[in-house]
């Protein structure tokens, strides 16, 4: 299972909303038997990729460049579940 995307506003940043978000979709993924969840996240995003790592998600080491109109790099990390 991948998200595709994930994001918050910045004026919800900072009220727990997020992680409440992620663990619910974490939890309903679990009861559907998905062993593991990827995510794809900015490389230069290091709030996003702070707030992965202390949820249990680990960098894969797998990175990709996209062109949408500027290269963006995106690194991929998973979780088990």
């Amino acid at each position: 299972m991948k998200f595709m995307a994930y994001y918050l506003l910045d004026s919800y940043k900072k009220h727990k909303i997020g992680r409440k978000m992620l663990e619910f979709a974490l939890e309903k993924l679990s009861t559907k038997n998905y062993p593991k969840v990827g995510l794809w996240v900015l490389s230069s995003n290091e709030n996003a990729i702070h707030f992965y790592k202390k949820l249990g998600f680990s960098d894969t080491g797998i990175v990709k460049e996209e062109n949408l109109g500027e290269i963006i790099t995106e690194s991929f990390f998973t979780k088990e579940i």
